[in-house]
């Protein structure tokens, strides 16, 4: 069921290529933003280093939109909110708006144990350490 949710996921994004970066690094949001722009020149890149306002822009975004396929991409240390606690707010959030979000962490962490997390989490596709390359991310879409 998963993969076919990927599937749809990936073949609605490939028409509209929108990302969210949340990393409190603003030095990190812009190699991202560069790397996406690299392989994809058309997408739409939003990035917050505030993940408190990125929570509040998916919730008065996504609550009543369709086909907005969206690949996020969330830093786990952070210090108003950290990416699991962002995970824990992201998951009272309406199914529609969940359905609309690919949600990958990205850290400078290569602590097995946040890999574990993040493979146990039912909201997150996957774990990318920094920095974010261009085989990554084309390698997210395969």
């Amino acid at each position: 069921m998963k993969s076919k949710f990927v599937s749809e996921f990936i073949s609605s994004f490939k028409m509209n290529k929108k990302f969210i970066i949340v990393d409190d690094d603003s030095v990190n949001n812009l190699i991202c933003r560069k790397v996406i722009n690299l392989v994809f020149p058309e997408a739409e890149v939003l990035a917050f280093t505030n993940p408190e306002k990125a929570l509040l822009y998916i919730k008065s975004n996504y609550a009543d939109s369709f086909g907005k396929k969206t690949i996020l991409l969330l830093d786990i240390n952070m210090p108003i909110l950290s990416g699991w606690d962002f995970l824990k707010e992201f998951e009272g959030f309406d199914a529609r708006i969940k359905e609309e979000l690919k949600i990958y962490m990205l850290s400078s962490s290569t602590d097995q144990l946040d890999k574990d997390r993040a493979n146990e989490n039912k909201n997150v596709c996957g774990y990318i350490e920094k920095p974010l390359n261009k085989d990554i991310i084309t390698k997210m879409l395969l």
